[in-house]
């Protein structure tokens, strides 16, 4: 893993804090999935950032085998 120094706002921080605790991550994760999120909304415009959390969420939830890929049939 790469180490940078960025500097961020007090009000940011706050609010990253904020996030963290309330996410039960610490704040170097909670910073990783906000930028994460943040990024892949950037690049998907077309979807909100709860459509990106759930793409997440369920690809995660996939990786782990807690759900099967959905096939879909030819109609």
């Amino acid at each position: 893993m790469l180490r940078k120094t960025v500097n961020f706002d007090e009000e940011l921080i706050k609010e990253l804090k904020l996030y963290a605790k309330k996410e039960y991550r610490d704040f170097s994760s909670a910073l990783r999935y906000a930028l994460r999120v943040g990024l892949l909304a950037l690049k998907n415009p077309e979807l909100t950032a709860e459509e990106i959390i759930d793409i997440l969420e369920s690809k995660a939830e996939l990786e782990e085998g807690m759900i099967e890929e959905l096939e879909v049939e030819n109609l």
